[in-house]
């Protein structure tokens, strides 16, 4: 429903870019060199769009039905070099919020279809079946992954604030994009500079604080400071169907707990019976 709604309230400023080519100023006048690369445009938007889609219907497949985690890792893999370095992290779900953001404040601001697919496709997919736009096709998401050697443990109650960020953070940059102020998402993403291969020294430094900090925190930018992930967050909770642990098969040992990297299981809650029969 969200998808929908979002392609009939952008479709037609997107398409309205089509019917208005630049303006002729003369032979002498010679157009700046667009530094952030060209759309992409006819049936390359479209492969886009299908590899997105096939992707998030794989990684669907993969945790409800094949229950694989080397699968999952595969399917990473190939969001990473299709997305991330053969695309460059561009067209991005984490970025669009900036386009939408500002299509939606702006009535002028012309949102492209493609960028529309993109921050609705993984979101829809959250509404229905939880965070698999994270889990296995988010190129931001699987190079910190193939990248940790040891993983710490944080503590619960430092991991829940430094989680808070990524809200803040998500509301900092809608409310830049809105007014048209700057794309502060893109600006400071932390693996464009290494998808790209080019950036300025600042951005080698945060790129490879973050590559760094992956080593042994695992997916640190997904867990603290992902804006996206903080609205696939909300969705999730909402989710139609969702991964759940099977309460016949638990034997209360807490171990899936432990090994979580996401530290995103509970403790189990025991019954009064178990209890006394440990005691």
């Amino acid at each position: 429903m969200i998808l929908i709604l979002l392609t009939f309230l952008f479709a037609g400023a997107a398409y309205a870019a089509e019917r208005f080519p630049p303006p002729d100023l003369g032979p002498s006048y010679s157009w700046p060199q667009n530094v952030q690369g060209l759309p992409r445009a006819g049936w390359l938007a479209f492969l886009d769009m299908a590899m997105l889609l096939g992707a998030l219907i794989a990684a669907g497949l993969i945790v409800y039905k094949w229950r694989s985690r080397r699968a999952l890792v595969w399917l990473s893999v190939f969001s990473l070099g299709y997305f991330g370095f053969f695309r460059k992290g561009c067209i991005c779900p984490i970025g669009s919020i900036q386009n939408v953001a500002q299509g939606l404040f702006d009535p002028g601001f012309v949102v492209p279809i493609v960028v529309i697919v993109f921050f609705a496709l993984p979101v829809f997919f959250a509404l229905a079946i939880g965070r698999v736009f994270c889990g296995g096709v988010c190129p931001h998401g699987a190079l910190q992954e193939l990248l940790t050697v040891k993983r710490i443990r944080i503590p619960d109650w430092l991991a829940g604030g430094l989680g808070m960020l990524r809200y803040f953070y998500l509301g900092f940059a809608v409310l830049l994009a809105a007014t048209g102020t700057s794309y502060f998402i893109c600006q400071y993403d932390p693996f464009i500079s290494f998808f790209r291969m080019s950036a300025r020294f600042g951005g080698w430094i945060l790129a490879g604080a973050f590559l760094l900090a992956s080593m042994i925190i695992y997916r640190p930018y997904c867990r603290f400071l992902c804006p996206y992930g903080a609205i696939l967050g909300i969705c999730s909770r909402f989710a139609l169907k969702k991964v759940r642990i099977t309460s016949s098969d638990c034997a209360l040992c807490d171990q899936c707990r432990e090994e979580c990297p996401m530290d995103s299981i509970r403790a189990a809650r025991r019954p009064v019976a178990a209890k006394k029969v440990q005691s």
